[in-house]
């Protein structure tokens, strides 16, 4: 990198291009299925682990959760899930996927694989290890750093 700040050279812009054409490529490859990325990713979430709140789920899933509602509104209407209260809040709900959302195992480890493998295609297998070593050490140095005082 040279002496001045360059924004191309800069790994948050870069990771920021980066995480924009991963949900292109997922929502290309998701165009049949008649689901968006942001669906994908919910639903990938619950099949790894179902029952979460809406908050926690949206913890996991780095997103701001009226995002989050947004996308569990279109997916209760379509039948991939459902929503249930929390007896001791009822402002929280649990979310669960019904038997039409629980059918979708098959197609996002399918999805899921596909895309990861064209992004990953050429990149030697240690290399790509140290890439998400790399990858683990900038984000928990940035985290560091924000919660700081």
């Amino acid at each position: 990198m040279k002496n001045n700040f360059t924004i191309d050279e800069c790994l948050g812009f870069i990771a920021n291009r980066l995480v924009k054409v991963f949900y292109k490529a997922f929502d290309h490859e998701l165009e049949e299925q008649g689901i968006t990325s942001a669906q994908f990713c919910v639903l990938a979430k619950l099949l790894e682990e179902e029952g979460l709140t809406q908050t926690e789920l949206a913890s996991r899933l780095f997103i701001e959760s009226p995002t989050l509602v947004r996308t569990l509104d279109k997916m209760e209407q379509a039948g991939f899930i459902e929503r249930r209260s929390v007896p001791t809040d009822r402002r929280a709900h649990h979310i669960f996927l019904k038997p039409k959302g629980k059918k979708m195992q098959k197609m996002v480890n399918r999805i899921g694989k596909a895309v990861h493998t064209k992004a990953v295609a050429g990149i030697d297998p240690d290399q790509l290890e140290t890439l998400r070593e790399s990858l683990s050490t900038i984000w928990h140095n940035l985290e560091e750093m924000i919660e700081k005082p």
